[in-house]
Order: C-alpha cells, then sequence, then structure tokens
C-alpha cells in the first residue's frame, strides 16, 4: 500500500538512514544530528558561525539546534563564546577533540554514503539525485 506513496518512500529511507547513521556514531558518543552539526562547521573557520546559521542550513528549529549544541558542548565537541558585538549571540568553537576527528569524520562521512547508495548503479544515483534535486526546487522553504 505504501510502496507507491513517494512521500512514505523518501521518509522511510531518511529514517532508514539516520538508524544507520546513529548506529555507526554510537560508538563516538554522538548522534546523527550531532555529526551533521560538526561536518558543517568543518567547513567554516572556527567562530564564524553561531546558531542561527545552524538553524537556517539545517532548517531546524531553535530549541532543537540548541539542544543539539548543548549536547556537543557538554561532551567536549565544541565551545559557545559570546560574540564580542552581540553577547546574546554566541559563536561557535571546535574543540581539539573535535578538530583532531576531523579526517576520521570525513571518512565516515563517505562509508556512509557509500552504504546508502551501493545497491544503486551510477547512473541511477546520479537520476536520482536529479530528481531529488527537483522536488526540493518546488519546496517552500528557503
Amino acid at each position: 500500500m505504501h510502496e507507491k506513496n513517494t512521500v512514505y518512500l523518501i521518509k522511510r529511507a531518511n529514517l532508514n538512514f539516520d538508524k544507520i547513521a546513529n548506529h555507526t556514531l554510537a560508538s563516538y558518543g554522538i548522534t546523527h544530528s550531532q555529526f551533521k552539526c560538526l561536518k558543517y562547521l568543518y567547513l567554516f573557520d572556527n567562530g564564524s558561525l553561531n546558531q542561527r546559521d545552524l538553524e537556517h542550513y539545517f532548517h531546524m528549529s531553535n530549541p532543537t539546534v540548541t539542544r543539539i549544541l548543548q549536547n556537543l558542548e557538554k561532551e567536549g565537541w565544541i565551545k559557545r563564546l559570546a560574540n564580542g558585538k552581540d553577547k546574546r549571540h554566541k559563536q561557535l568553537y571546535l574543540t581539539d577533540k573535535a578538530l583532531s576527528m576531523q579526517e576520521n569524520f570525513k571518512d565516515i562521512a563517505n562509508q556512509l554514503e557509500s552504504q546508502l547508495t551501493e545497491r544503486l548503479t551510477d547512473q541511477e544515483l546520479d537520476h536520482l539525485q536529479t530528481l531529488l534535486r527537483k522536488m526540493l526546487a518546488i519546496s517552500l522553504i528557503d
């Protein structure tokens, strides 16, 4: 019944990927959501991003990102320090612990991507990405 429902299939694929990612990342003591935030922070100079940047990029609510960042800070992955201009906005800094894991996390991201797409041919993967981009282009979310 659900096998022809596109929204259902996309949601199930996403949930399945989250489950695989959470299982893989459990040995590092982080969740897939925390991993995604760390990966995004790796792309920028340390301290150049704040919480709102993550909220916007991931289309997540303030409370959700707050919880993720609190847990990352508690476990020693990041520091949140007040911005000199506006004390209400905290800049995000990767700790030495996070920086030392950067290469490992790149490898894990590649491994997870491979697991997700291992049953697809290169042509099928290209086609899937094209279709997903088309679907995202009609999104109401910026």
